[in-house]
Parts: C-alpha cells; sequence; structure tokens
C-alpha cells in the first residue's frame, strides 16, 4: 500500500468524524450528570439558607412537593418555603452554559429572595450579575404565576445572555402549574347578548387567547368579552371565589361588568351587579389600565352589605386584566422571528464577510484593507460587542447545546472559524478575526528585533497549547465550562464584565507580544490548538502529528465518558 493510502477525503472525514465524536462524548457526559442531577437532586445546604433567611432554625421536605423545603424557625413554624430552578430550568442557556437558581419564598408565597447556587456560564459574566444585585431585586414579590409570566427583564449590561437565561430558568420551573377553573360553565350567547343585542358569533382573540371577540352577522367585530376565572380563582369573597364576566367595546374600552357566577349567598351576591357606582369605577379603562389599577391608592370600597364579595369582584377584575395583558405580550413576543437578530450582529456579520474578503481576494490583500480590518476586528467585534471565541464557549456548547436564537452571529462565527479551514487549509479566524491575534500583531511592531528563544525552549512551549487543550477536554467532562474562562485572555475584551484574571492574561499576553512575536498565540491559545486541528490541508501526503493528537483526544475522551 502506498504512502498516501488511504485516500486524502478518507482522512478528512476521519479527523472530522474524530472531532464530532469528542464533542458528541461531551455532550452526552453533560447530559448523564444532568439525568443523574434530577434523579438525586443537588442538595440544598442549610447555612446557605440561613444566610438568605437569619430567622431559619431547621430545614424540612415539603408534604406536597418534595423538590422544596420548608423553613420553620426555632418554635417549628414555617416561615418560607425554599426551592430550587435545576433541573427543570436547566434548558436555558445563556453565553456558555445554565444557571441555578436558589429561591425563596416568603409565608406569603412570594418571592423574598432569588440567588445563584451554580452556574455554567462565565465566571465573569456571572460576577458581573452578582455585583448587580437590582437585577435580582426585580424578582422579589412576585408569585409563581408572575415569575412563569415574566416579561420585560430588566438584563445586566454585558451579560445580556446570562441575564435572560436566569429569568428563562425561572420561568420553566414555574410555569407548568395552571388550576382548572372552579366555574365550569363556558360563555355562551345568550349572557353575551345582554351587553351586544347584535351578537351572533363567538370567535378565540388573536391577542388574548382567553377572551372571545363578538361577531355580528355580517361578521363584524362588535367588541370582546372575557371572565375572571380560572385567572382569579384563588381570591375568595365571603363563601369562595367570584366568576365575573367583563365586555369591552370596539375601542378596548370596558363598557360593562357582571358577576356571573359564584360561591356567595343572596341576595348578596347581586348587590354589587345592582350598584352602578361600583361599576363605574372600572368602565371605560381598557385592559392595560384596569391591568395598572391600585385599588387601595384609588380608594376603591366595596358595596355596602356586600363588602367582602364586591372587593373580591375587583381584585379579580385587576388579577385577570394583569393576565390578559401578559397574554398580548406573549402574542407579541410569539410573532418575533426565531432568530433575535439585532443591528450590532449586522455589523459583526459585515466585519466577517470583510475578513472573507481580506484573506481570500487579491485586492483584499493590500496593507488599507489590513490594517483597517485589524481596526473594525478589535475595537468593533471585539471591545464594542463581545463577539469572540474561546474555550469557555465552545465547551460549553458541546455540553448544553448552540443558543442559536440568542447568539446568533457567534454561531455563525463560529461556522466560519471551523468550516474554513476543512474547505481551504487556513487559519480564518485565528489570521483575520481574533482580536486577541489583531492586538498582538500591533505590539510585535513596538521592538524592532524580537526576541528569539532558543530552539528547544521554543519547540517545548509550542506544545503548550495542544496541552492547554486537553485540559480543557478534562474539564469539560468533569466539571463546569465555566471554570476555563481563567485559561484564556478573551473575557477581557468583553470590558463590561471582565475579571482581574482575564484582564491580567490579556496584558501579560500582549507585553510578551512585543517582545515574542504573536507570543500568546504561540506558547499559550489552546482555542488556537483546538481550530488547528480543523485544517485539513489540500495537499497533505498522509497523516501527519496533528493526526496522532486528534485520536490521542479522541482516546481520552473515550476514557473520560467511561470512567468517570
Amino acid at each position: 500500500m502506498g504512502k498516501n493510502w488511504p485516500g486524502r477525503g478518507f482522512r478528512n472525514l476521519s479527523r472530522f468524524l474524530a472531532l464530532s465524536i469528542i464533542v458528541g462524548l461531551i455532550h452526552l457526559s453533560h447530559q448523564d450528570f444532568l439525568l443523574r442531577l434530577q434523579e438525586t437532586g443537588q442538595v440544598i445546604e442549610f447555612p446557605e439558607v440561613r444566610d438568605l433567611l437569619p430567622r431559619a432554625f431547621s430545614l424540612n421536605e415539603s408534604p406536597n412537593d418534595s423538590s422544596e423545603l420548608w423553613a420553620l424557625d426555632e418554635n417549628d413554624r414555617r416561615i418560607g418555603l425554599v426551592t430550587q430552578t435545576s433541573p427543570t430550568g436547566d434548558s436555558a442557556v445563556g453565553f456558555s452554559g445554565s444557571t441555578n437558581l436558589l429561591v425563596i419564598w416568603d409565608e406569603q408565597d412570594r418571592v423574598s429572595s432569588v440567588s445563584i447556587r451554580s452556574s455554567g456560564d462565565t465566571i465573569d459574566h456571572v460576577n458581573a450579575i452578582l455585583e448587580k444585585p437590582t437585577f435580582f431585586e426585580q424578582f422579589q414579590g412576585k408569585s409563581r404565576e408572575g415569575l412563569a409570566q415574566l416579561d420585560d427583564v430588566s438584563a445586566v449590561s454585558g451579560a445580556t445572555l446570562t441575564s435572560l437565561a436566569i429569568a428563562d430558568a425561572l420561568a420553566l420551573r414555574f410555569g407548568g402549574t395552571k388550576k382548572n377553573s372552579r366555574f365550569p360553565n363556558p360563555i355562551d350567547m345568550e349572557e353575551i347578548r345582554k351587553h351586544f343585542p347584535q351578537a351572533v358569533g363567538l370567535t378565540p382573540s388573536k391577542t388574548h387567547p382567553s377572551m372571545l371577540q363578538v361577531t355580528d352577522a355580517n361578521g363584524s367585530v362588535l367588541g370582546a368579552v372575557g371572565r375572571t376565572s380560572p385567572h382569579a380563582d384563588q381570591i375568595i369573597g365571603y363563601q369562595g371565589p367570584i366568576d365575573s364576566l367583563l365586555a369591552f367595546d370596539q375601542n378596548g374600552a370596558l363598557k360593562s361588568l357582571e358577576i356571573r357566577s359564584s360561591f356567595e349567598n343572596q341576595p348578596y351576591a347581586d348587590y354589587p351587579n345592582e350598584d352602578t357606582y361600583f361599576a363605574s369605577l372600572f368602565t371605560g379603562r381598557s385592559i392595560r389600565q384596569l391591568a395598572d389599577m391600585n385599588l387601595t391608592e384609588e380608594e376603591v370600597e366595596g358595596v355596602s352589605g356586600a363588602t367582602m364579595s364586591s372587593m373580591a369582584m375587583a381584585e379579580g377584575i385587576v388579577e385577570v386584566a394583569r393576565s390578559w395583558e401578559r397574554e398580548r405580550i406573549r402574542s407579541l413576543e410569539a410573532q418575533k422571528p426565531w432568530v433575535q437578530w439585532k443591528a450590532r450582529d449586522s455589523g459583526s456579520l459585515a466585519v466577517i464577510l470583510f475578513a472573507g474578503f481580506v484573506a481570500f481576494a487579491k485586492r483584499g490583500k493590500t496593507k488599507f484593507f489590513r490594517i483597517s480590518l485589524q481596526i473594525l476586528i478589535v475595537a468593533y467585534l471585539g471591545l464594542a460587542n463581545g463577539d469572540i471565541l474561546s474555550q469557555a464557549l465552545f465547551a460549553g456548547w458541546a455540553q448544553n447545546g448552540i443558543p442559536w436564537q440568542r447568539a446568533p452571529i457567534l454561531a455563525i462565527l463560529s461556522i466560519a472559524a471551523l468550516t474554513v479551514p476543512m474547505t481551504t487549509g487556513k487559519a480564518f479566524y485565528c489570521q483575520r478575526l481574533c482580536p486577541h491575534g489583531a492586538a498582538q500583531q500591533w505590539m510585535r511592531k513596538l521592538r524592532k528585533r524580537p526576541l528569539l528563544l532558543p530552539k528547544k525552549i521554543d519547540r517545548s512551549l509550542t506544545k503548550l497549547p495542544a496541552v492547554l487543550f486537553a485540559m480543557v477536554i478534562l474539564l469539560a467532562f468533569t466539571t463546569s465550562a465555566h471554570t476555563l474562562a481563567m485559561l484564556e485572555p478573551f473575557d477581557a475584551y468583553v470590558w463590561q464584565v471582565a475579571g482581574a484574571v482575564t484582564v491580567a492574561l490579556a496584558l501579560i499576553s500582549l507585553i510578551a507580544s512585543a517582545f515574542v512575536p504573536m507570543a500568546y498565540c504561540r506558547y499559550g491559545c489552546p482555542t488556537g490548538a483546538m481550530l488547528k486541528l480543523f485544517e485539513f490541508q489540500p495537499d497533505d501526503q498522509g497523516w501527519n502529528r496533528r493526526d496522532y493528537l486528534r485520536f490521542s483526544l479522541l482516546g481520552l475522551s473515550l476514557l473520560l465518558f467511561f470512567f468517570t
């Protein structure tokens, strides 16, 4: 058999499969870990609860839900409830991983505090969240339904993906419980005609799914109707909940309301329907205005003789309006495109395409275009947008999957960084798109005579990136991906959340590059070492050292998968 057996196509396929299997094994290993965590649960320790709830004396498993704990005082009186978002919320991936949150509820079953227990996201992004206590304060006081339907979350600048993933984790953890109505009878045409005499049809509202649109014989919209049940079934009057009918005109203003069913005794149940002043407190308002009502500040008082019933009716109107408003917002969210593409992403994509022009077009190799690209990469792609690849990012994606919707430009950047070397043999990302690489190229111009290391030291140091990449794989199998951020300087370009370690590493590596050209790329970059493994040379003559490294790493991954 000749030296070139098997063919280059087979060799390239083997190289790609080896790298793909490594990623697949990391993903399966992490999913197995999450499954074990789901079966056994990540134990909530008493000391971490006591730090947040000083009055707590002990923790007992809730008799209603084994995933929740009751916080008891020294008299065994329940003073709160403790739970966590994992594993239900683990599918919410931020920059590179999910975040497990500790949620403590007060005696009224409202959120007392939200804090981070553990996170698979990068340390710098998590620290940015921790440094903004106001981020967690926006969840305080919310009910379970409020967390399940979070809207307009204020994200932390520089850690948007992590912020949104935290909000998603809370929503997923508390979003699957919707009580059945205590009033089974649906709205019928007979009761609708009291408010819309020309009504002949009812169709579901497009903007508020639990409301009905009222139409006449010609199909024209007369208005809309809805009821407070089941949204307000938890609000109790004198003897139980109340189901009220609300009718809105064509302009969306409330035109009339009445109790359609309740658990109250007669004749008290009819008193609110007969009091025109009470109704006037609500009519004329839109759903949004009803949702914003503060009954205490507006001094809404109950109907004489049926105070508790009428106040329960009032609270139910406000509660259902808030639910309808959340429905409207979710309806608008559903109409948004699958990929959350922003203006800054268009700018980053333009830089990527410009890099392709510089790398592969003859005219793009002029000094003007090369320097312009370097400025754009460092200033815009790096410092402005933070669109930079790293091992923390890749390992997190291997473990949890790629968040295409929230980070489309990082996904595109990764595809370009991996596929271009496979098809052309050129180190496209390292040479044309890496902000730290471009910064090192500037540093090398500070000294006319670079420092030349002895050949033995140079050969030894050039092996370090591969060793670090092997360490990355080891850590990806055995720990959270966020720890990998400390191995590289790239988070320093996300300056809003950059930690001291990554900033120091970035500065040291840049200073070193002034003496030894591209020092970090040559002697310290595991991301560069990984991307080199995707460089399939079009003129290779057989198996080479990189192949031995690829298959050695595959062997290491198999050992870690089956024996850790």
